[in-house]
């Protein structure tokens, strides 16, 4: 294409409003060229404020080609590296079991209390704990009692909740104890609050003896960062 034929064509681009940049880019000559040939071409005050949005819009043009790039990049790294994690954990003895569920409790487990026992909004946080108490300690679903804290505005919703955790431990119902609200309305309002399924406490029956005896758990592995 002749210089004289880019010249009109990046006019007719301008007068449409386009970007010398992109015009540039069409064609394959330079910013400088598309911007003498169009210098004196003024823009109207709407086709501005479209240039203006479209410089501010990070996800405009060959950006948001490059930004969407880099996501799908970042996102296949992370979920390589995610696949690497879980291949090294790989499947935990009873040995390995003990010791970081006892980790777990150390972090999370009940402590000022007279009963063993362990609070998560995290289903699977929940499962590794009660399976920690059957493989490790010979528990059974017998010995554990389920309450909900659930915030006062979903109070509505309570038996779907306790049916989402109930179905998702495979415990009955008979066995939650009646759930504890939160008496206070949350000023932020939640894109998907039907995701929300409050907090889970799980305790263990008559297990003073156990709790003491889970101190002694953690006071071995506190003495483990001992250098």
């Amino acid at each position: 294409m002749s210089k004289s034929v880019q010249k009109v064509e990046a006019r007719e681009l301008r007068l449409k409003g386009k970007s010398i940049k992109k015009i540039a880019k069409k064609l394959g000559v330079s910013v400088g060229s598309v911007s003498i040939w169009c210098r004196d071409i003024e823009l109207s005050l709407d086709q501005k404020k479209i240039l203006d949005i479209n410089a501010r819009n990070p996800y405009y043009g060959g950006r948001g080609v490059y930004l969407r790039n880099l996501k799908k990049r970042t996102d296949l790294k992370a979920k390589k590296l995610e696949k690497a994690g879980v291949k090294e954990i790989g499947k935990l003895g009873k040995r390995e079991l003990f010791l970081t569920g006892a980790a777990l409790y150390w972090a999370e487990g009940f402590k000022k209390d007279s009963q063993v026992g362990l609070a998560s909004l995290d289903s699977k946080m929940i499962k590794f704990f009660i399976k920690w108490l059957k493989v490790c300690f010979g528990y059974k679903d017998q010995d554990l009692m389920f309450r909900l804290t659930v915030n006062i505005s979903h109070k509505y919703r309570i038996s779907e909740i306790e049916k989402h955790w109930s179905e998702e431990l495979k415990i009955p119902l008979s066995q939650f104890q009646k759930p504890f609200y939160q008496n206070f309305i949350w000023k932020k309002v939640y894109d998907n609050p039907e995701d929300y399924f409050g907090v889970l406490r799980v305790k263990v029956r008559k297990s003073k003896d156990f709790l003491r005896k889970i101190y002694g758990f953690i006071d071995g592995l506190r003495l483990q960062a001992q250098v």
